[in-house]
């Protein structure tokens, strides 16, 4: 398995056959990173193999349309409904969790979520207010944007390793 699936987007196949605890991915810009660690997470939820922790520098990384719009190309190539067999068609994003939703069909605008999130948001900048909670069936990490042109957080791995002691407590 090549790192490539059509010679033009990202596939973890590679990269997970090395069956390791942690994997770190570069690469060219826009080529499918997030959309393929994404798009294996939900794959690892519907399958019963636990929930996202989806992880970034700056809370602001998830405010408004940033955080609603995380899953857009997932909702859009259908991969949703692929994934829970037509249950689900979209992603609704509110406090810091992803849900599984749908539109009635009736009347467009009203919302119909699942009951328990399938990911989490966190951010290294905020990660003082998530120490108190328990996330006991987080299964994946993904820690998007760890590269940057920009500035780092003072003591970044630090935080990143107190969020994953905070997801991890076993």
């Amino acid at each position: 398995a090549g790192i490539f699936n059509n010679n033009k987007y990202y596939s973890l196949d590679a990269i997970l056959s090395k069956d390791s605890i942690y994997n770190i991915i570069y690469g060219e810009r826009s080529n499918g990173k997030t959309y393929a660690c994404l798009e294996y997470a939900i794959k690892n939820y519907c399958s019963g193999k636990g929930q996202l922790a989806l992880v970034r520098r700056w809370q602001d990384d998830f405010k408004g349309k940033r955080g609603a719009t995380m899953f857009n190309a997932h909702v859009d190539n259908g991969l949703i409904a692929k994934y829970t067999n037509n249950e689900w068609t979209d992603v609704y994003y509110y406090s810091g969790r992803f849900y599984f939703c749908k539109y009635d069909e009736q009347d467009n605008t009203k919302r119909i979520t699942a009951n328990e999130p399938f990911g989490f948001a966190f951010s290294l900048s905020s990660m003082e207010h998530d120490k108190s909670t328990s996330y006991p069936n987080i299964t994946t990490i993904v820690f998007d944007e760890f590269l940057t042109r920009g500035m780092y957080l003072p003591d970044e791995f630090v935080l990143f390793m107190n969020v994953i002691s905070t997801i991890v407590r076993h």
